[in-house]
């Protein structure tokens, strides 16, 4: 059964699923969906186009789904949250500018603490975790389990790698690399993520592949491209490793390294 609180606008082009609960004095405008579950808490605003994945929480003055903060921006495209997704207080969520392939995602199950900020057109994977103020800037990609801390800023276009670990107060103003850590106001590849890796249940061989693949890349004295050649004659038939090397090299901004 929804529930909605008696001081809380509706938009009658908003579309809301069984279970919805909505808060008090919340705003949610025309082009919002709300899947099945999803819960609002109060002073919330949502605006279209929309959508929220089933038993999704929102927690109060968030701001989701508003114009992207882009200098003579006409319009906006769409935002799409997934599923059981848990977002703290203040945080916002642009739509995607109307550009081709526009659009702001993010997956399912991630955990986005206070006072955090995604922009246009960014990518967030699933079973990430956003610490608070936490600031992805236009455009950027977050892959599957990454883990950002307190206050950590992300440049425009960077991609930020899966189970990577990016310490409180970074910048990241190019890719931060999957498996890693990622230390520094100027940041800084900093070792393997193993205490991340260890946790998503990573055998100690997967490990200590990964970490091979990192002493070839950045410990061999090799330019980049013979590190990664020998990268993958060595251990390239490790899954995690191929992913590995596929985010090198199709990096666009260069990659984070010692």
């Amino acid at each position: 059964m929804r529930r909605v609180h008696p001081t809380a606008v509706v938009d009658p082009g908003a579309k809301l699923g069984d279970d919805v609960c909505i808060g008090p004095y919340s705003v949610v405008g025309e082009g919002v969906e709300l899947d099945e579950g999803v819960e609002i808490g109060s002073h919330v605003v949502l605006t279209g186009p929309t959508r929220v994945g089933a038993r999704s929480r929102i927690f109060p003055f968030c701001v989701i789904g508003g114009e992207p903060q882009v200098r003579d921006a006409e319009g906006r495209s769409w935002l799409r949250i997934g599923r059981e997704n848990v977002i703290r207080e203040y945080t916002s969520i642009h739509c995607g500018t109307p550009s081709p392939g526009g659009g702001t995602t993010i997956g399912d199950g991630n955990f986005l603490l206070n006072n955090v900020h995604v922009a246009h057109d960014c990518r967030l994977g699933s079973h990430c975790v956003l610490t608070s103020f936490a600031a992805l800037a236009g455009h950027v990609e977050v892959l599957d389990h990454a883990v950002l801390g307190a206050r950590v800023g992300v440049h425009q276009f960077c991609r930020v790698g899966e189970s990577s670990f990016i310490g409180a107060g970074s910048r990241l103003s190019k890719d931060a690399p999957p498996f890693a850590r990622v230390l520094g106001a100027r940041a800084r590849f900093a070792g393997v993520n193993t205490l991340g890796l260890e946790r998503r249940g990573f055998s100690a061989e997967r490990i200590a592949d990964i970490k091979h693949a990192y002493h070839l890349l950045f410990q061999s004295k090799l330019r980049l491209e013979p590190a990664l050649a020998r990268v993958e004659a060595e251990c390239g038939d490790v899954p995690e490793v191929a992913r590995l090397l596929a985010f090198f090299r199709g990096s666009a901004r260069g990659v984070t390294r010692s």
